[in-house]
């Protein structure tokens, strides 16, 4: 009887590392942000957020803050922002980048939030995408800007931060990935 329950429990054991195992390596489902009765954009047209292409911040010490960040954890350079480098993962010849920046405290640059911080978000389809939020109701802050390293637009999220989208122009042709 002692070697049956113990096999059970070894079993029982098994079962639930297993099912552990295979909710932590599994790959995570992918979430909707989208209530079901909202419009969803077209999959045909696919424009939306592909990565995380910059992080900004203010300071009240921007240089200090720099250094901080330099000396302690290797990132920053002394103007003040650093470039992580990386290779798309659906064409890795395509080099992409993600910027780490910090602003002086007096930056009008976040404007009209007033948060200390701002995300870029990369995109596709930049102007798809603008005319979806617009129709959804999002503000749009200024208009669409043509930069050498792409596209950029500004939307502020239903807090009032504001978010900088932003559609890279190839790898090839960025100026600043040299």
């Amino acid at each position: 009887m002692n070697a049956w329950i113990s096999h059970v429990s070894l079993g029982v054991v098994a079962f639930a590392a297993g099912y552990f195992l295979q909710q932590v390596t599994s790959p995570p489902e992918i979430a909707t942000t989208a209530p079901a009765d909202e419009a969803v954009v077209d999959p045909a047209r696919a424009p939306g957020v592909t990565g995380v292409g910059g992080i900004f911040f203010r300071s009240d010490d921007p240089a200090g803050v720099s250094a901080w960040y330099r000396e302690r954890l290797g990132v920053g350079v002394p103007e003040g922002t650093f470039v992580f480098r990386w290779l798309e993962e659906d064409d890795p010849e395509e080099l992409g980048y993600t910027v780490w920046g910090v602003f002086p405290a007096s930056t009008e640059y976040f404007a009209p939030s007033d948060a200390p911080y701002m995300i870029n978000f990369r995109v596709e389809n930049l102007p798809v995408l603008l005319e979806d939020l617009r129709s959804a109701g999002v503000e749009v802050v200024g208009e669409l800007e043509e930069y050498p390293n792409g596209s950029f637009a500004w939307i502020l999220d239903p807090e009032g931060r504001k978010i900088e989208l932003w559609e890279p122009v190839p790898s090839a042709d960025d100026p600043y990935i040299g």
